[in-house]
């Protein structure tokens, strides 16, 4: 006589979804399989295996007597029969009760299967109810959405894992959402029963798994859902922990037991997926069998019950005891590819070894096809497990391990442009169980904003930015600034002059900047950058004092007015820096080094070059609030309002003290005016009446001329391993337009005709200007004139650079009726060495070469999350 029972497992389904419950089902008994593959991963936990139709009553019942009589011979004491597998639910149910094995019964699983039975049968015992109507045409849905309304949900009858579900808001996507669902196939199961068109419920979604014995439901864990691909309904996480404090407790219990009284479900484990309505909990659909998506898995983390080993004891006609749970918090988030694309390798990095983090699985192999909803069901790369004492610690515990995850995708890059990519933070802003309402703060869209905006619009919210990426941005961007600022020496031999003309410099910028050179050198910075599938990339860093995106801090201030994101906020830890309170630190600190000694409250002058000054004006005269509460005394002026009185620079009869500089080299022409304009001041500077901040040589280093010199592979001898790992992950190929040859991935080739022969895969960008000016994006002209910019270029102060393929992320649209996906920009200010806040711009257009107000562009603000108390900064 055999010491342990044999348990008949019917159906395995995937490894990486399922062996956790195989594998305690194997510790507590000796396992048969019926299944219709061979044994693979199965091997090393069954003991016998049968082939067979798991979805066949008749063929499925021939397997299990085989394997009944191999149990009774083999003598086993007890033969009880399992499944978990939601395809061969039913004919199980019907063998077992052909065979009198105890098992939910073949009305109960057929009821659980059905969608349209399981509503009826809910109506039918006057248990809460969701307007629904069965449809098995266009006509008849569209007839059924009339008489419903939108929103509104459908679902094929028969499918599951949230298969052909869509949520349609308005009419006009409605007929192309009902032949998505129509069309829906699952295995050997389509939609060919119907489809339900549904009112849509609006709320969190959670899930309940529960023991059945004796008719009685047990509650045993809830799950809140995560769920993201809108309108597609697609279950990207769970959340698992206490839930008996919560008001809605009573109602999700009342309405879970009833629902399984009314579906007549005697005995099994269940998975109930219900929403939190403000009318009360509604059901969205009862499973018979054990959740998916690994969701027990996490159950018996947080609680410590395992549900696979309490239903395996069903099948004895055991009754057993669930123990008491643990209140602890447990969360599976999958990750998903950006775009469509067969994976060609995926990383893992360092996510398993983040604290809090319990099981990182890989969830696809290089080679496999992954679609995104809604042309595939879960094409998730990875699925990450952490345990925390509050969800903000699983939280922080997936964020950080995400943030270590690397999927790479086969096929053009150009596959990823405009792709939604969106990080965790993000996408918790966005998610499905806010309201709308919630996802906007319209505050930001007032005439001052406006006004500071240049008149441009302004996003309807903030952009987010997560601590792992604000981290890694921080040690790129200071890392490069370094960089720039030694090119110098390393290829110039010291000589600036040098360095100034090679990067494009005129004679007459080449004496205006030497001679007003700064004692030292203020890190300030604004990197200009997309964000591709990979990473963050450069476009163009300016340095110095002249950087748009310090007026974000009065964004900042606006948008922490709303009271629905200052809650948010606060649950996320999400942050702003004052970036003029850093600016004007650094300047003191600049002063103090120059011993120059400034009064207790200096008048400073913010100063434009007289050409650029009324462009310039508006998002000037919006930051001297911030100037004033730092304690300056705030002027804005171009270069040419200055009085000299005795060689002292007034303005409105005031002497200045701080000349801010905003002109730049580049404004400065080869004329006698440009002269006439900086000499005058500069003279002021050297004699001690004035201080300049910042000195003209930081503009030196802030150009795409300086960028090409590092990603040249002549000058690679003068870097270090780690710089050249820095170069290549943040910066994309660049090159002064030369007709000689050159390197690009690792192949010599001829530049000006690689350069002709590839616009939609280059921009020609000049050395010296900002802001997108004079830059020709290859892709936006045809090829004639393309060809007559880059030979008209050619050996002047330009560069030719590979273009940057940004992804997308979400914003609601302005009618409030679902998303948007905008492309963003981002400057990201770096003042002391430290991040400072961004200046974002977005644009619904991928395509768009320059993203900018003066192409439609909308800007806005980034709020970052701050580091955990005790975390690696």
């Amino acid at each position: 006589m055999r010491d342990r029972d044999r348990l008949i497992v019917v159906g395995s389904r995937l490894r990486t979804y399922r062996e956790y419950a195989m594998a305690s089902l194997a510790g507590a008994y000796d396992l048969a399989l019926v299944s219709a593959a061979p044994l693979t991963w199965e091997r090393e936990y069954v003991g016998d295996h049968r082939g067979a139709d798991t979805t066949d009553p008749v063929a499925l019942r021939a397997a299990v007597e085989d394997l009944l009589a191999a149990a009774t011979a083999d003598g086993f004491p007890r033969t009880g029969i399992y499944t978990w597998d939601e395809l061969s639910l039913v004919a199980t149910a019907e063998v077992a009760g052909q065979l009198g094995l105890p098992h939910m019964s073949p009305a109960a699983a057929r009821a659980c299967r059905d969608k349209f039975t399981t509503r009826t049968l809910l109506d039918a015992a006057g248990l809460p109810g969701v307007r629904h109507r069965l449809v098995h045409s266009a006509a008849e849905a569209a007839a059924a959405a009339e008489e419903i309304g939108f929103p509104l949900v459908l679902k094929p009858r028969a499918l599951a894992g949230s298969l052909g579900v869509t949520v349609v808001r308005e009419p006009g996507d409605f007929a192309p959402a009902y032949a998505l669902a129509a069309a829906s196939v699952m295995g050997p199961l389509d939609a060919s029963g119907g489809v339900l068109v549904e009112e849509f419920l609006d709320g969190p979604e959670i899930s309940v798994d529960s023991l059945v014995a004796d008719g009685r439901a047990q509650p045993l864990f809830v799950a809140r859902k995560r769920l993201g691909f809108d309108p597609f309904c697609e279950e990207v996480g769970h959340l698992v922990g206490p839930w008996r404090h919560e008001p809605w407790a009573g109602a999700v219990e009342e309405l879970v037991v009833g629902a399984h009284r009314a579906l007549g479900i005697e005995q099994g484990t269940t998975h109930t997926e219900l929403r939190l309505t403000a009318r009360g909990p509604r059901l969205i659909e009862l499973n018979g069998r054990l959740g998916g998506d690994l969701i027990p898995r996490v159950g018996t983390l947080a609680t410590g019950i395992d549900l696979a080993l309490l239903g395996a004891a069903l099948a004895f006609g055991e009754r057993p005891e669930a123990a008491v749970p643990a209140e602890q918090w447990a969360e599976i988030r999958f990750l998903y590819p950006p775009h469509d694309g067969t994976l060609a390798s995926l990383d893992l990095g360092a996510a398993a070894q983040q604290p809090g983090v319990v099981e990182v699985i890989a969830l696809a192999e290089p080679g496999t096809e992954l679609l995104l909803p809604p042309k595939a069901l879960t094409p998730r790369t990875a699925a990450v497990l952490a345990l925390a004492e509050d969800p903000s610690g699983c939280a922080a515990a997936l964020d950080a391990a995400e943030a270590e995850v690397r999927p790479v995708l086969g096929g053009s890059p150009l596959d990823g442009l405009g792709a939604l990519l969106e990080n965790p933070v993000t996408r918790r802003y966005l998610a499905a169980e806010r309201a709308p309402a919630d996802m906007t703060v319209p505050g930001v869209r007032n005439d001052w904003i406006r006004y500071g905006a240049g008149g441009g619009q302004s996003l309807n919210r903030p952009v987010l930015l997560d601590a792992a990426d604000r981290r890694r941005l921080t040690s790129d961007l200071n890392g490069l600034f370094e960089l720039l600022t030694t090119i110098p020496e390393r290829l110039f031999a010291g000589d600036k002059r040098a360095f100034a003309k090679a990067v494009g410099m005129t004679p007459t910028q080449i004496d205006l900047v030497m001679r007003g050179a700064g004692r030292t050198l203020p890190a300030m910075s604004r990197a200009d950058m997309y964000r591709e599938p990979a990473g963050f990339k450069l476009m163009e860093l300016n340095t110095g004092s002249s950087l748009g995106g310090w007026q974000m801090g009065e964004f900042a201030r606006t948008v922490r007015e709303n009271e629905a994101f200052r809650t948010f906020a606060a649950a996320e830890r999400l942050v702003h820096p004052d970036p003029i309170a850093r600016i004007a630190e650094v300047l003191r600190e600049q002063a103090e080094a120059a011993g120059f000694a400034l009064p207790e409250r200096p008048v400073l002058a913010l100063t434009e070059w007289p050409d650029g000054y009324a462009k310039t004006k508006p998002w000037l005269d919006f930051v001297v609030p911030d100037w004033l509460r730092n304690g300056f005394d705030t002027v804005v002026c171009h270069l040419g309002e200055f009085e000299y009185r005795n060689g002292v620079p007034h303005i409105h009869g005031r002497k200045v003290d701080v000349v801010y500089r905003i002109f730049l080299p580049g404004e400065m022409a080869d004329e006698q005016r440009s002269y006439d304009l900086v000499d005058p001041l500069l003279a002021a500077v050297e004699r001690g009446e004035t201080f300049l901040f910042a000195g003209l040589d930081c503009e030196l280093y802030g150009n795409k001329g300086s960028l090409a010199m590092l990603s040249d592979e002549r000058n690679r001898p003068a870097l270090s391993a780690a710089e050249h790992e820095l170069v290549d992950r943040i910066l994309p190929w660049t090159r002064f337009l030369r007709e000689e040859r050159v390197e690009r991935a690792g192949e010599r080739i001829d530049l000006l005709p690689f350069a002709l022969a590839n616009k939609d895969r280059l921009a020609l960008k000049p050395t010296l200007l900002y802001g997108g000016v004079g830059v020709i994006p290859g892709w936006s002209v045809g090829q004639e004139e393309w060809e007559a910019h880059l030979r008209g270029a050619v050996d002047g102060p330009y560069v030719v650079q590979e273009r940057v393929l940004p992804v997308a992320e979400r914003f609601v649209r302005d009618d409030g009726r679902g998303f948007e996906q905008m492309v963003v920009a981002y400057g990201v200010l770096m003042v002391g060495s430290d991040y400072a806040g961004m200046l974002v711009r977005g644009t619904p257009d991928p395509q768009v070469g320059i993203v900018s107000m003066s192409n439609g562009a909308q800007i806005g603000c980034c709020f970052h999350v701050e580091d955990r108390p005790g975390s690696q900064a």
